[in-house]
């Protein structure tokens, strides 16, 4: 291979190599798009389900055009609860107050030993 037919193969490979590296970006920066749109459709379709639970709810739609997605809903939202409720009974027996928010009643305050500065420390410091 002479250096004419080197350079032309070099061209054509750093040609081929731009080619791919920008066909690559633009397949990222459409994905990366796809996915606005989709985070975007699923936050309306989530406000949409929400009315329409809503309306369900208040009597203006007959449930029954949603079974059994409707029914199964129902019990997700009731095994939830259950569990919610059975999460708050196990708080109330907690004895230190792990898992419990501040404004929990009967927290105790667990706090480690303070070390008066006369006293020996566990190294034998003083």
């Amino acid at each position: 291979m002479d250096k004419s037919e080197g350079k032309d193969w070099f061209a054509k490979t750093l040609n081929n190599v731009t080619e791919e590296t920008a066909k690559v970006y633009k397949i990222s920066r459409l994905k990366l798009e796809i996915n606005s749109f989709n985070k975007l459709y699923h936050e309306k379709m989530n406000k949409m389900g929400k009315r329409l639970l809503l309306l369900i709810e208040n009597g203006e739609i007959d449930s029954s055009l949603f079974e059994p997605e409707y029914s199964g809903l129902i019990q997700v939202k009731e095994k939830i609860e259950e569990m919610e409720a059975e999460v708050e009974g196990i708080k109330g027996n907690l004895k230190f107050g792990f898992g419990k928010k501040k404004t929990d009643d009967n927290i105790v305050d667990v706090k480690p030993e303070v070390i008066k500065d006369n006293e020996p420390k566990e190294n034998g410091e003083k």
